[in-house]
């Protein structure tokens, strides 16, 4: 009688994990998480993270406890579980995805590893992967049992990468990730030392599971915390690990998109995560994309654990928000930022109906960062550019407004940016809160949404170490911080109530030119730093030629 047996593709299987890697950054990060955790007692986990560029090669360089020969066996076997992970050591090594994830961006890896006064060093390449029969991949020595004197560590070489190399992405993502390690682990990239960033808390919350949330999650303890100031996204939400220094996840809940959520963070540890009796479900996946599985069951319950303790420490948030506006300073305040919010807001109006006459087909076109413009109510000068985006001629102007126009992108003219504000045809389904605490809504869907609604202005209490005005792009809104040393100094001023006025003003102008500039690098990436620059001086420009009127208030 034939036997029928599951079998597998070693080749397909190792293209198909590597699927999960298809940035620079992910890839990188499943070989400097591996560093991280397998390092020798007593030694402070070092990694050096070399982005090469030009010869479109990653190197990770670490000092972590090496491999000999049966370890990198186990390294390259197909969903081979981690030695330490045998031993009871929870989360790490889950899903044996150190072989594949170079092959998500580049054609080779090669792993050199020292330990214990031995080296080991192999290629493993997309050709032989490609070139398999299914049962095995060859992977090839290039050196065997060398003696070293090197200290134990380990160096991962990815080669022939195709997709596109930038250091940036990979120093934000290792940052955010190194806030939930602990100790201090060194990481540096190019050689720029990466920030473990915890944020400030200005308020700290515990909670615990009920007795019947702790027969699914276990008896865990969570902290959330409040940060003194707005947190940027990447920053926000609860952390959640399986062990130490194993983060697998960041739970926000839905909260962050609330009044007060972008301030709240926060960590748990939950064992039950990885609780075997659950498999061969996963409550997370191999692609470290830092979501749960929310129909895992310990998944599911812990998000919902979490989801509930961050709205109590948002509805605390909220009430403080909402009483500190109430005084009578506050209002005062007020009168001064809705005044300026105007005037900013007419600013943008003659801004959008400048930018909408913009664009067609003709080569002779307006540009929004032409020299000429003497306001926002004058056409903007015109260049010349020939079809093949060289430029033969300059903005008119007498040359000290800016740097002129600078050469077009090649192709077809793009579709000129259109800052948000009022919509003169009145769009629909826009959505606006009547007491005015949300002025921004979406009207209309895709590529082409706007938003209904101008900047609003606010001032808020952030603490003296935070800055002295934040952006939010999300919410067209620019908050001023009352605490900043300069505004409070400004405000003790005996009988000067108009310098402090004036300092508001300042504030809020400076922050809306950078603003209006950040807009237009969003709607069109190709800008360069000059645009930006003569944006922010034209802006600016605008602005205090209009706030003669602010002094009646």
């Amino acid at each position: 009688m034939n036997n029928i047996e599951v079998v597998s593709h070693v080749g397909r299987d190792i293209v198909q994990s590597a699927q999960l890697f298809k940035t620079p950054e992910a890839a990188v990060w499943e070989y400097v998480v591996n560093s991280l955790q397998y390092v020798d007692s007593n030694v402070v986990a070092q990694v050096e993270v070399n982005v090469d560029v030009q010869a479109k090669k990653i190197t990770i360089d670490d000092n972590g406890a090496g491999m000999d020969l049966l370890d990198l066996k186990h390294f390259f076997t197909m969903h081979g579980e981690n030695l330490e992970r045998r031993r009871g050591v929870p989360g790490r090594g889950k899903f044996g995805t150190g072989k594949s994830a170079a092959f998500g961006i580049g054609t080779s890896l090669v792993v050199s590893s020292t330990k214990n006064g031995k080296r080991q060093t192999v290629e493993l390449t997309r050709a032989a992967i490609d070139a398999s029969d299914g049962t095995s991949v060859p992977v090839t020595f290039v050196e065997q049992d060398i003696e070293s004197k090197e200290s134990n560590g380990t160096k991962i070489v990815i080669s022939g990468i195709s997709v596109r190399l930038s250091r940036e992405p990979v120093v934000a993502l290792i940052e955010r990730h190194l806030s939930a390690f602990q100790g201090s682990p060194v990481v540096s990239v190019n050689g720029r030392a990466c920030e473990i960033v915890r944020p400030n808390a200005a308020l700290t919350r515990t909670f615990t599971p009920t007795k019947a949330q702790a027969e699914i999650i276990g008896d865990i303890e969570l902290e959330v915390s409040a940060a003194s100031a707005p947190l940027d996204p990447i920053h926000r939400g609860v952390q959640i690990t399986v062990g130490p220094d194993n983060l697998i996840a960041v739970e926000s809940a839905g909260v962050d998109g609330k009044e007060q959520g972008q301030f709240l963070f926060g960590q748990v540890d939950c064992l039950e995560l990885d609780n075997a009796k659950y498999e061969p479900q996963s409550a997370y996946d191999a692609s470290r994309s830092m979501q749960l599985n929310k129909a895992h069951p310990v998944a599911l319950a812990l998000t919902t654990f979490i989801g509930a303790s961050l709205e109590v420490v948002r509805q605390e948030l909220v009430a403080e928000s909402r009483k500190a506006k109430a005084d009578a300073d506050a209002r005062r305040l007020k009168e001064t930022t809705s005044r300026i919010e105007e005037l900013l807001n007419e600013d943008l109006r003659k801004f959008r109906e400048q930018i909408e006459g913009l664009g067609g087909n003709d080569r002779r076109r307006k540009s929004p960062f032409g020299g000429g413009a003497t306001g926002p109510e004058e056409a903007p000068a015109t260049v010349v550019i020939d079809p093949n985006g060289t430029e033969n001629g300059r903005a008119d102007g007498d040359g000290d407004e800016g740097p002129g126009t600078p050469p077009p992108a090649p192709g077809p003219d793009p579709e000129p940016w259109v800052p948000p504000g009022p919509d003169p045809d009145g769009a629909k389904g826009a959505v606006s809160d009547p007491e005015g605490e949300e002025k921004v809504g979406p009207a209309g869907q895709g590529e082409k949404q706007r938003l209904r609604g101008g900047l609003q202005i606010d001032t808020a209490h952030y603490g003296a170490d935070e800055d002295r005005s934040f952006w939010e792009k999300d919410a067209r809104k620019i908050t001023i911080n009352l605490d900043h040393p300069v505004v409070k100094a400004a405000k003790s001023l005996p009988d000067d109530e108009a310098s402090y006025r004036r300092l508001i003003w300042e504030i809020a102008f400076t922050t809306y030119a950078v603003a209006l500039a950040d807009l237009q690098f969003e709607r069109d990436p190709a800008l360069d730093s000059s645009d930006a620059t003569y944006a922010i001086r034209e802006a600016l420009r605008r602005v205090w030629a209009n706030a003669g009127a602010l002094y009646a208030v």
